[in-house]
């Protein structure tokens, strides 16, 4: 029992606080509740838009509160939500210390021990995930790490309630971990002239703190709320200290932690060999059937995509065709062939490493890579954003006003043309039955029949249909390919790969997880922004993805009318876009304020996923999207049914059309299909296209009009649930801001489009 009393919000006294403490995803949320069991609450940390779940502690005899701290790879702080964790631990003094650690990935984890260890926390560790860890081979010494460290350390698997009684009594026995760090002799002089002007009355380690500051946490200095005099010493002592190095201090600093880290853990950890006697008829499989399939594939899509691309000048078809598309095949069959074979064949190495080893190449890297996209364009952007969206908006949600008209239940005989229908469901839509509902107290055009069930702003007709039946099937399946990247250790691998092109926006790798989501869907893209580690690079990664990265269903929609038109035409269009992003992210990062950051990223060995793991990712990441973005969703709906009733939208319709007309060289009739981008931009496309197909009478469409159209709803506004988010995320003042440099400078990029096509002739 401690002496001192800790007064809370609520003024009830506790007698400790336990504070969880990780990486992001590692099960946290799951024994936050598991220890506080009902007895939770959750609000924002002071100043911040950061949730902080707080419950009391099940189980013990004093009065102690649990805080579920947001998950952090560093407790330096570089964005809000590390900050919020590292300021948790700079409140008060009676604290304990619960860090639970992905079993899977322990060095990630055992980083934030290290600045644990410095600030002289007592702590226990968890190390969650622990059957994930025998399941691929892993095996970690605990007794001998728990001995190196000096800590408690407990087996958990969260989501079975594994090991959590142990890890609740560890907390009795926590103590401080046994690391110690040398930084060298220039950054250790550095942390003791820092220490003598910080005071004592610091509830962390002088030490700690001394080097969070040397690492350019320039937000601690506005938390500890030092003087003015004291903030000039310590940047003094920091430049003098960064004169003697080539690289930023924080990076030196972090790599010390994880050359100390990986020293610590030899012997440690180790890998089974789990390859059994199968394992030479699946090497021969592997090498003599597999590879070279998918090798074929690879350069035959290849080859259709240059066929495709000048397809204005030879004919992509018929026989010479064929040969060239076979050719391009043979080739890439070739090509991986002799190197798997003179390289890996005879080495005896695991297929998982091999694939590791092809994911890093400089060469066959690509090649994997345009599969991997295919292979999620196929899956999100065809079945999900296509047949699943399809139906369930058509079929399961329907119209307010007309029957559905059922569906079959029917199932398909792979490889053939052929049906089997079971059943006709007779089922008209949620959409309709709610409406006759309605109906029953109103006419259809009350002005409550509209709010709710309008075809052009509806709450439900639109804000939940369009969440529900159009997005979260995209999101759906794309975070279950997303987790087979993940699990795989494919995205690290593409992180690191992509890197240096991230670079030139003032970015790096870590960016490779927004921008690949934004392929899904922007919205919840903009959201995962947050991983980033500072605010410089969170805003252009933001701007980035509002301006130039379509979501899957507009992508799709794009590419198919434009492929129908020209392949020349639809290479123009990704080269303007891909070309507008790079000139946006390079000026960004020279106009914008601040640094970027270090890219440091640990490097899991290649592996075979485990459906589990992606079953449950998939399902808490589409729970935590729509808890965010629908309810975005929803008020956006709303506003635009407000901005469509008071005729503000006409007007703006009105206003754009002499810049549509004039300057873009496109019929006024396409202005409304700018407007419905607000709302959903693959609808704004098929507008557009059919305003157009108006225009031409009967006529082939104009196809530099399309183009020229196509280019600026990619790179106009972001959709409304997107721009709420953005709103959320970034902040009303920076996401105006981001929407009045977007709509302009989608006219003017368009406009300068349209000009260059018509000199060109094309």
């Amino acid at each position: 029992m401690h002496n001192n009393k800790i007064e809370i919000s609520d003024s009830k006294a506790i007698d400790y606080r336990i504070a969880l403490v990780g990486n992001p995803n590692v099960g946290k949320s799951v024994l936050f509740g598991l220890l506080t069991g009902k007895y939770v609450t959750v609000s924002n940390y002071p100043g911040t838009t950061v949730e902080v779940s707080r419950g009391m502690y099940v189980g013990s005899n004093e009065t102690v509160e649990v805080v579920d701290t947001p998950g952090a790879n560093s407790l330096i702080s570089h964005s809000e939500d590390e900050r919020v964790a590292r300021d948790i631990l700079l409140r008060d003094d009676e604290k304990k210390i619960i860090q639970i650690i992905d079993s899977k990935n322990l060095q990630r984890g055992l980083l934030i021990t290290t600045q644990l260890a410095e600030m002289g926390l007592p702590v226990s560790i968890g190390l969650n995930m622990w059957d994930e860890t025998l399941d691929r081979g892993m095996v970690i010494d605990a007794d001998k790490l728990q001995k190196t460290l000096g800590v408690t350390l407990t087996k958990t698997i969260a989501t079975q309630k594994y090991g959590i009684n142990t890890l609740r009594n560890s907390v009795d026995s926590v103590k401080v971990p046994k690391i110690s760090i040398y930084y060298g002799e220039a950054i250790e002089e550095g942390i003791k002239r820092i220490e003598e002007l910080l005071p004592d009355d610091l509830t962390v380690k002088k030490r700690a703190i001394a080097i969070m500051l040397l690492s350019y946490d320039e937000d601690l200095e506005e938390t500890l709320k030092f003087d003015k005099q004291v903030i000039d010493s310590i940047h003094k002592i920091r430049d003098e200290v960064q004169s003697k190095y080539g690289h930023p201090l924080s990076y030196i600093i972090i790599r010390k932690r994880s050359d100390h880290v990986d020293n610590l853990l030899k012997g440690i950890v180790s890998y089974r060999d789990k390859e059994e006697k199968a394992g030479v008829i699946s090497r021969n499989v592997f090498f003599f059937f597999i590879m070279p399939l998918v090798s074929f594939f690879i350069g035959l899509k290849v080859m259709d995509l240059l066929m495709f691309m000048i397809a204005n000048y030879v004919e992509a078809s018929g026989q010479t065709a064929l040969i060239l598309r076979l050719a391009g095949g043979g080739v890439s069959v070739g090509f991986y062939s002799f190197y798997l074979f003179s390289r890996e064949y005879k080495s005896g190495r695991k297929i998982t490493s091999i694939l590791g080893t092809l994911t890093m190449h400089p060469a066959l890297a690509w090649p994997m890579l345009l599969v991997v996209l295919w292979g999620i364009y196929k899956i999100v952007g065809e079945f999900g954003a296509g047949e699943c969206v399809d139906f369930i908006e058509s079929k399961i949600f329907g119209s307010s006003l007309e029957m559905s008209g059922g569906f079959n239940f029917r199932v398909f005989i792979p490889f053939t043309d052929i049906e089997y229908v079971f059943t006709h469901v007779n089922f008209q839509g949620i959409n309709y039955y709610l409406g006759l509902m309605f109906q029953k107290f109103m006419s259809a055009d009350n002005i409550i029949f509209e709010l709710f069930m309008g075809a052009e702003a509806g709450i439900m007709q639109v804000g939940v249909t369009y969440s529900i039946a159009i997005i979260l099937p995209i999101v759906g399946f794309f975070f279950v390919s997303f987790g087979l990247m993940e699990d795989s250790g494919y995205l690290p691998r593409l992180a690191v790969m992509l890197n240096r092109f991230f670079k030139i926006l003032g970015l790096n790798g870590k960016a490779v997880l927004p921008m690949v989501l934004g392929l899904g869907c922007d919205t919840m893209a903009t959201l995962t922004t947050r991983i980033l580690d500072t605010r410089k690079e969170r805003i252009i990664s933001t701007l980035l993805l509002a301006l130039a990265v379509p979501c899957s269903a507009q992508l799709g929609v794009i590419a198919g009318i434009l492929g129908s038109v020209s392949g020349v035409h639809l290479t123009i269009y990704f080269v303007v876009i891909f070309s507008q992003m790079l000139l946006v992210g390079y000026i960004s990062s020279k106009v914008l304020k601040g640094t970027g950051s270090d890219f440091l990223m640990e490097m899991p060995p290649f592996r075979r996923p485990k459906l589990t793991n992606i079953l449950l990712k998939t399902y808490y990441r589409t729970k935590w999207f729509l808890k965010e973005a629908v309810p975005l969703f929803v008020l956006g709906t709303f506003i635009l049914f407000i901005l469509t009733k008071l005729g503000i939208l006409r007007y703006i319709e009105m206003a754009a059309r002499p810049v549509v007309k004039h300057f873009l060289g496109l019929p006024v009739e396409t202005t409304s299909g700018f407007l419905l981008g607000f709302l959903r931009r693959d609808y704004a496309v098929v507008s557009i296209f059919k305003a157009l197909e108006e225009k031409a009478g009967g006529l082939v469409i104009d196809p530099n009009q399309l183009i020229v159209a196509l280019v600026v709803i990619t790179l106009f506004v972001p959709c409304l649930a997107n721009f709420f988010v953005m709103i959320k995320e970034r902040g009303a003042k920076t996401a105006f801001l981001m929407l009045a440099f977007i709509i302009p400078f989608a006219f003017l990029v368009g406009g300068i489009l349209r000009y260059i096509l018509q000199w060109l002739s094309i």
